[in-house]
């Protein structure tokens, strides 16, 4: 376990305040400070990290922005958009097959020409 709350086993939360103060405790721990020995991560890091990696897996955005608890999915595209580039080389490729030479047939498993 990350760090217990103060009373064991009853099920109490620790507060924003205490959470953060042993995640820096944590971070100090781990050798991972800044030149000025303060940590260069904080919780919000966490979140942060879920997202990235949560796209970069190919995770759809609209997911992760409801598991980010957003109430507009445009508050996930302006801060996350950027990591999800190739969305738009994988929406021009299936539009250059479904308008190519075979027309719909090979996109979508049916004949157009019937």
């Amino acid at each position: 376990m990350y760090f217990a709350p103060r009373e064991r086993g009853k099920g109490v939360m620790p507060t924003a305040n205490t959470y953060s103060y042993h995640f820096k405790k944590a971070c100090r721990l781990a050798g991972l400070v800044d030149a000025e020995g303060k940590p260069k991560y904080h919780p919000h890091s966490l979140r942060h990290f879920f997202a990235s990696t949560a796209l970069a897996a190919g995770i759809p955005i609209h997911e992760v922005s409801r598991w980010l608890g957003h109430k507009s999915i445009k508050t996930t595209v302006d801060i996350y958009g950027h990591l999800v580039p190739e969305a738009w080389d994988r929406c021009r490729a299936i539009m250059q097959k479904a308008m190519g030479p075979a027309g719909l047939e090979d996109a979508f498993g049916y004949d157009t020409a019937a």
